[in-house]
């Protein structure tokens, strides 16, 4: 049915824009597909108020939308740790729901790196339609272990989806697609830092779809004044996490807390320094 309905609205639509010249039919179109788009931003209801996002940009945001309580669980629990005055580096921002659901709490602030460009433009929308770029500084840079010019390759261009791959790296299924090379400003965290004078963040999320391990080795210098990292971690990354993620983490002092393993998704790990060396 919604296809037939589908068809028969593209006819209507066609003939009403018939006698249009095409530059004008163009605008047309465009401005209806734009209407399309606004009226059919959905609020996300959160402990901390609703969140509006735009669930037409791609699939992956649609069942993000429709499943944000239920899909990380513990993500959330972690983010609510997040004090007034703290800083969350969230790493794979994606279209932005988690670094915002963050910044929905006053005095909090929110560095959202996301270099998939198709996704960085949703996650820039969405906090311009909830007013939350005061809240939250959006950067379309990739962090790794070295810094420099590079190539994402991305898996899918649609908005929101992962798989994608940093300077051919496989992701962490041992995959590698690639429909479009886009070429992206890499930095080290620690590099960053000193670029820039940020100061450490407080709290760090990353999911990055299996370059965890580069970015944990270009924070080395930050690490040790990090509170909490919270680390995606599956399939080839999960086997040789011993190897690719934790050295690190403990050789800044971070203890993982287990318990978060078995906890809502199961795809992260949570690690705690008990003793974070602020500046």
């Amino acid at each position: 049915m919604s296809r037939s309905i589908a068809r028969a609205l593209h006819g209507i639509i066609s003939l009403a824009t018939a006698a249009q010249s095409p530059r004008r039919r163009a605008m047309t179109l465009s401005r209806l597909v734009e209407r399309l788009d606004s009226s059919a931003a959905t609020a996300i209801k959160t402990d901390r108020g609703p969140l509006q996002v735009l669930p037409l940009r791609g699939p992956h945001l649609a069942a993000a939308a429709l499943d944000f309580d239920n899909e990380e669980p513990e993500l959330l629990t972690w983010i609510q740790e997040i004090a007034a005055g703290e800083v969350l580096w969230d790493v794979g921002a994606a279209t932005g729901l988690f670094a915002m659901y963050a910044a929905l709490k006053d005095g909090v602030g929110v560095y959202a790196f996301e270099p998939k460009a198709t996704s960085f433009g949703v996650l820039v929308e969405h906090l311009a339609l909830n007013g939350l770029g005061e809240r939250v500084f959006p950067l379309c840079v990739a962090l790794s272990d070295e810094s420099g010019l590079t190539r994402l390759e991305l898996a899918a261009m649609a908005p929101g989806s992962g798989g994608n791959s940093v300077s051919g790296a496989p992701n962490q299924f041992g995959e590698y697609n690639s429909v479009f090379s886009q070429g992206v400003p890499a930095y080290r965290i620690d590099d960053l830092r000193a670029a820039f004078n940020l100061p450490a963040p407080h709290y760090l999320k990353i999911d990055v779809d299996g370059v965890e391990g580069a970015i944990l080795r270009g924070a080395t210098a930050t690490l040790p004044m990090i509170k909490s990292v919270l680390v995606e971690v599956e399939g080839d990354n999960a086997r040789e996490a011993a190897t690719r993620i934790e050295p690190p983490l403990f050789a800044a002092g971070f203890v993982e807390d287990t318990s978060v393993r078995t906890t809502g998704s199961g795809r992260n790990r949570l690690y705690r320094n008990p003793n974070p060396r602020r500046g």
